[in-house]
């Protein structure tokens, strides 16, 4: 009689461990999915904020200045493109946020989700371009791509350069 009640025992510890890993197997990916639909969103946000901050520093003319102060990019990479004149942030994920390999724009962010030969594996892309409006130039001890927390400085320098219409400011990006 005793053996039969730590048999039982036994045995329902053990379909209790597979109940809760056959939970595990099918939440975690989710929860990741979702956790990377939050990170793009924030990400999101933190490029709009950055977008904003430049233009008005451009606007405001010589010797503008401001602050962005934590620039936290928790993951994936963002790139200051200088050569290019653009900002852009991605992301290596398991979740779809947008029709792979279609470009979408929001506002001044353009947003691409490509698709990878590995199955259920997307690289999304977010990008700010200035090209033709704002000539930008990075000031980094860090190298590029950046990834952590960062204090970003914009500055106005006071210097244009000739662009195809118009003369261009000369922004200053310094993460610190």
């Amino acid at each position: 009689m005793k053996g039969q009640i730590w048999i039982s025992a036994v045995l329902y510890i053990a379909i209790g461990i597979i109940i809760i890993s056959l939970l595990l197997t099918a939440a975690v990916p989710m929860i990741n999915k979702m956790k990377d639909r939050n990170t793009v969103a924030n990400t999101k946000d933190v490029l709009f904020d950055i977008d904003d901050t430049i233009k008005t520093v451009a606007k405001e003319g010589p010797g503008s200045q401001r602050e962005l102060t934590p620039l936290s990019i928790k993951a994936g990479e963002l790139l200051i493109d200088k050569d290019n004149e653009r900002i852009a942030w991605r992301l290596n994920t398991n979740a779809i946020v947008s029709e792979p390999d279609t470009l979408i724009q929001e506002g001044v962010l353009t947003l691409l989700t490509q698709s990878t030969p590995i199955v259920d594996h997307y690289i999304i892309n977010l990008n700010l371009s200035y090209a033709s409006l704002i000539d930008l130039t990075l000031v980094s001890a860090y190298h590029n791509p950046f990834s952590g927390t960062y204090s970003l400085s914009v500055r106005h320098t006071g210097n244009f350069t000739a662009g195809p219409t118009t003369d261009m400011p000369v922004i200053e990006l310094n993460i610190r």
